[in-house]
């Protein structure tokens, strides 16, 4: 009988997450379009990994719902985690998933100035454009 194939998996997308309150080094945000039930995990500690999914839809880890395996050291720590369409992230120093962030109530101040601005957003640079009154009710 053969080992449990190794799956690596990042089973949350950052780039559907829609932040609404972060302060440097993490956030709290949500999902817009939740289509799994379930919750997921990911932590990282130098150069262990961590990986949690209790989805549905997705395929099973190493050691079913999760794995652990040695990666490439990129920050300190970190952690990631989901529950149904609620997403927060941590990550010390930040970095290309936990950026550094200032927002609160859905209203961004750091890096890019926006309402309702999703991590994915942030990291292509796209600007948000904000409406005054006369240009939406036109």
């Amino acid at each position: 009988m053969s080992a449990p194939r190794q799956v690596q998996m990042d089973s949350i997308d950052e780039t559907q997450v829609i932040v609404h309150h972060a302060c440097c080094c993490c956030y709290d945000g949500c999902v817009p379009e939740c289509n799994n039930i379930g919750c997921a995990a990911q932590k990282t500690l130098l150069c262990c990994e961590a990986d949690i999914c209790c989805k549905t839809g997705t395929p099973f880890l190493c050691c079913g719902c999760c794995a652990l395996r040695c990666v490439a050291p990129t920050t300190c720590c970190k952690v990631q985690s989901q529950m149904c369409c609620c997403v927060a992230g941590s990550a010390l120093p930040p970095d290309s998933e936990v950026p550094c962030m200032v927002n609160m109530c859905f209203l961004n101040c750091f890096p890019k100035l926006g309402i309702c601005v999703s991590l994915g957003d942030m990291k292509k640079g796209a600007s948000m454009q904000f409406q005054s009154e006369s240009s939406a009710s036109s």
